[in-house]
């Protein structure tokens, strides 16, 4: 499970921290898209390993470290973010669990995997190479949608779980994310976030949403959700009223599946491989 890692780009991790710290500034302005510079030109793109070409999902620790995952295994892969560089690698369970892996999140030292159908693993980090113990609960959220995408949300301690497509009528023609208590260990109240599907298509000119995932920003509280199949970000309050969205240029971007921040200002896109190309992860700073 050891891995190696892709090669140093001439710009560093620690240009883009210092980059970060010197944009964390006032917090005037109602949208953190809105001052991320998404020029191709900008942006730090790099090709992940191997062992991540099918990369579902990216979180971040307290302390600015990144771990990502792929989809049938689960095994989790620190990075060295925005050169893609493998750190170290550690599995759930010996062979690795398998099911349909499709969002991670960093709660203080508790990790926690989501599958499509709710299934939600909570563990701690491991050494490289190592096998960790873990426990899994049934969320019943795989009843409601097929789920995409896992954050955490601080303030009320509940994870953000994206809805990629509804199994229910009445959440049809709305996008929604589910909300689940780390405390009560069960749906939170309220259970879900409903954002008007109808603002999010009319300002990226699309017929659908459907999320691959979401990450919370600190600094303003705001969520953001990326759409792979659509190509888009959306970025809307923690009441659900949408305040930006963009369109994610497709060369660049044909699969983004995982979607973290590193601080305040850098923004980070994972994009899975195919089979014409390598998964690859994109990192883009905020610029004022």
């Amino acid at each position: 499970m050891t891995l190696s890692g892709a090669p140093l780009r001439l710009v560093t991790v620690l240009t883009l921290a210092a980059a970060s710290v010197a944009a964390t500034q006032s917090t005037q302005g109602a949208s953190l898209l809105d001052k991320i510079d998404f020029r191709e030109k900008s942006a730090v793109h790099a090709k992940l390993p191997r062992a991540l070409q099918e990369v579902s999902g990216l979180a971040v620790t307290s302390d600015g470290r990144v771990f990502a995952h792929g989809d049938e295994r689960a095994v989790v892969v620190q990075i060295d973010a925005c050169v893609a560089k493998a750190v170290k690698a550690f599995a759930l369970g010996t062979p690795p669990v398998r099911g349909d892996f499709e969002g991670i999140a960093i709660a203080g030292d508790r990790f926690f995997l989501v599958t499509s159908n709710g299934q939600l693993y909570e563990f701690r980090e491991g050494a490289n190479g190592a096998a960790v113990p873990f426990t899994v609960r049934n969320t019943g959220f795989g009843k409601v949608c097929e789920i995409e995408g896992l954050a955490y949300e601080p303030g009320d301690r509940v994870l953000l779980m994206g809805c990629k497509r509804p199994l229910r009528s009445e959440l049809r023609g709305e996008l929604t994310v589910l909300r689940w208590s780390l405390d009560q260990r069960a749906a939170a109240n309220p259970p879900r976030l409903t954002i008007p599907l109808g603002d999010v298509v009319r300002r990226l000119d699309i017929k659908a949403f459907h999320t691959s995932a979401i990450e919370r920003d600190a600094r303003l509280g705001h969520y953001l959700l990326v759409a792979g199949p659509h190509h888009a970000l959306v970025e809307v309050t923690a009441k659900g009223a949408v305040v930006a969205a963009r369109p994610l240029r497709r060369q660049l971007h044909p699969q983004p599946e995982g979607l973290t921040l590193l601080g305040d200002s850098v923004l980070v896109v994972a994009d899975e491989g195919g089979a014409s190309g390598r998964a690859s992860i994109t990192c883009y700073l905020r610029t004022r």
